[in-house]
């Protein structure tokens, strides 16, 4: 009887498929925005490579942006591997989502150095500035570790790199930034609620759209064609508008079947 059950049981996936519990078109969708955001700090490369002059006479420390890519590509690496060892199915309770785990805590502390790099990098070596960044990711850090919510040091480290940024190209739409971050957390939190797992791609590309507001900053501002302020306020509220009217129908998407046990 058992050997009856055993050759009519469906076989047990191997291999790529063993590590992944998502249905192949949400998969596949969840890899397309992480390669996305994992590429993405190309973007702000190409962005200062581009308009070397430009930054170079803008910036205290320009090289570090490089420096910044190369955090910033460092903990996608990271993401990728947490959201291998969570089998890529997001829910409450795991290291991609509300509970501390090594690779999750690498790739924040690796996004809290790229915010530390580009803040030198615009504003150079100012003591007291670069003490603060790194007593905010310590305060960070420390929160994690001991499972208190951590996020408004993080919050607190990316608003500085804002203002740096700002201070340093005198674009106003690298405040943008701050509303995608928003908006990372409305996706985020919408995943949680409803387990569908599709939320994960936009989360990932929502989180990453940001390096794209600093990259079309610098480079506008290097035309000399900066945004203006009423530009960021009409993006800004017609962000916030569709998050609002999208909110209801997101909260009603069903939870996304796992394709493994």
């Amino acid at each position: 009887m058992n050997e009856e059950n055993q050759a009519g049981a469906t076989p047990a996936p191997t291999g790529l498929k063993a590590q992944i519990d998502l249905p192949a078109p949400v998969a596949a969708w969840v890899f397309a925005a992480h390669a996305i955001a994992v590429l993405s700090p190309l973007v702000l490369l190409w962005a200062v490579h581009a308009n070397w002059d430009y930054v170079a006479g803008q910036a205290n420390a320009p090289g570090l942006f490089y420096v910044a890519v190369a955090f910033m590509m460092a903990s996608g690496s990271f993401e990728f591997a947490q959201n291998t060892a969570d089998r890529w199915y997001l829910r409450s309770g795991m290291g991609s989502t509300t509970s501390a785990a090594l690779a999750d805590f690498l790739f924040y502390m690796c996004n809290a150095l790229s915010m530390m790099a580009l803040i030198t990098a615009c504003m150079g070596v100012i003591w007291w500035l670069l003490v603060l960044c790194v007593l905010l990711a310590g305060v960070f850090a420390f929160l994690y570790l001991t499972g208190r919510p951590p996020f408004a040091a993080f919050g607190v480290l990316g608003f500085v790199s804002t203002l740096a940024l700002f201070f340093t190209f005198d674009n106003p739409i690298v405040f943008l930034q701050l509303v995608t971050g928003q908006l990372t957390l409305y996706f985020f939190t919408l995943l949680l609620k409803t387990r569908a797992q599709s939320l994960h791609g936009c989360v990932a590309l929502v989180s990453t759209s940001g390096l794209w507001v600093i990259a079309w900053a610098i480079y506008s501002s290097a035309q000399g064609r900066p945004q203006s302020w009423v530009l960021l306020v009409v993006l800004a509220a017609a962000a916030g508008l569709l998050a609002l009217v999208a909110k209801p129908r997101l909260e009603k998407l069903k939870a996304t079947p796992r394709a493994a046990g």
